[in-house]
């Protein structure tokens, strides 16, 4: 009997002997092998990369393409940190056509620049309506003594209104333009010109200045490009001349096929009006003359029609009219009332 009991207790020890064997050695082949980390799936991996952006889009919807943002160190991503174009974010986008200007009538006519209180439209040099927000410069170009200069007035009188009203060279304008392009990298102007000189007299002038390779090309008919793309390309004025070139010049545009215009002179408020007397009236731009020059052009006169309310009150009311903006509001003495205030107004830039 007692031999049957240690016969049964041995062979249960053997069981519980070989049942740890088998235990520990299934343990062992589950682990991994010394020196190794486990490795993180394929899709996790994948989602740590991410998809290259195409230089080609604008990802933030801010106007500037990707491609451009990266290359000048802007975060391609976040609209915020894209510059201002002609000081507001919010202009980035829109194109010209959809943009109201800041215009400064008979530009170069100011009483810093050489011109009598009789033929002056403003007191400021270019220079300093430019950096005031003026971005549209008017100039009066005529030939005088064999050089293109910027006078005011026609050809009324016996005497050359270059010598009647004060002068200095188109070139020195031009100068002083392409120094602001250069201090202000996203700003766009455009220049119109009443030109008494020709087409390639204007182009000697911008070659010799270096502000040739800024001007834009516009096809007639084509929609016009947003401010972004204007910076983009580097071509950031359009030319328009009220007289039509007598060669072919990519970027000098006869205003006469760009845009519509109203009447360039009233002698009393009383007689604003919204009625297009000039170019092409199925064009996509409009140009507002907003100023009293007869007999001449005063500050007192501009300070009343200058105000902001009045500007806004005559803009709306040709938009109305029109069914479209005026892009181009003109006045005399841009310092007088605040003609760049009710403009960011009429854009909308305000906050």
């Amino acid at each position: 009997m007692r031999s049957r009991i240690s016969l049964a207790l041995v062979t249960l020890m053997l069981v519980f002997s070989l049942g740890g064997c088998l235990q520990s050695s299934e343990i062992s082949t589950s682990e991994s092998p010394p020196g190794d980390t486990p490795t993180q799936p394929l899709e996790l991996e994948n989602e740590l990369i991410p998809e290259p952006l195409d230089p080609r889009i604008d990802h933030d919807g801010d106007g500037f393409t990707t491609g451009w943002e990266q290359n000048n160190s802007w975060d391609p991503e976040d609209a915020l940190s894209a510059p201002p174009c002609n000081r507001f974010r919010q202009l980035c986008s829109r194109t010209i056509s959809e943009t109201v200007w800041p215009t400064s009538h008979n530009s170069h006519a100011s009483l810093d620049r050489n011109h009598n209180i009789v033929s002056s439209s403003q007191r400021t040099n270019i220079t300093a309506q430019m950096n005031g927000g003026i971005r549209v410069i008017n100039l009066d170009v005529h030939e005088y003594n064999n050089q293109t200069m910027l006078c005011h007035g026609g050809y009324d009188y016996i005497l050359h209104p270059c010598f009647l009203s004060g002068n200095w060279p188109l070139e020195q304008a031009f100068i002083e333009v392409v120094s602001f392009l250069e201090n202000n990298s996203y700003a766009v102007l455009i220049i119109t010109l009443e030109s008494y000189v020709t087409a390639q007299d204007i182009a000697n002038a911008s070659d010799s200045t270096n502000l040739t390779p800024y001007f834009h090309t516009q096809m007639l008919g084509d929609a016009w490009p947003s401010l972004a793309k204007l910076i983009e390309s580097g071509k950031r004025v359009v030319l328009f001349s009220q007289d039509r070139p007598e060669i072919e010049i990519s970027w000098y545009h006869y205003d006469g096929d760009y845009m519509a215009k109203t009447h360039w002179g009233y002698n009393d408020t009383a007689y604003f009006n919204c009625n297009l007397t000039r170019g092409n009236i199925s064009s996509q731009l409009r140009w507002l003359d907003h100023y009293i020059t007869d007999p001449v052009s005063s500050e007192s006169t501009s300070n009343t029609t200058n105000q902001v309310p009045v500007i806004i009150e005559r803009a709306e009311d040709c938009s109305e009219q029109w069914g479209q903006i005026p892009n181009f509001i003109a006045v005399d003495y841009w310092g007088q009332g605040d003609i760049v205030l009710a403009v960011d107004n009429l854009n909308g830039v305000l906050n």
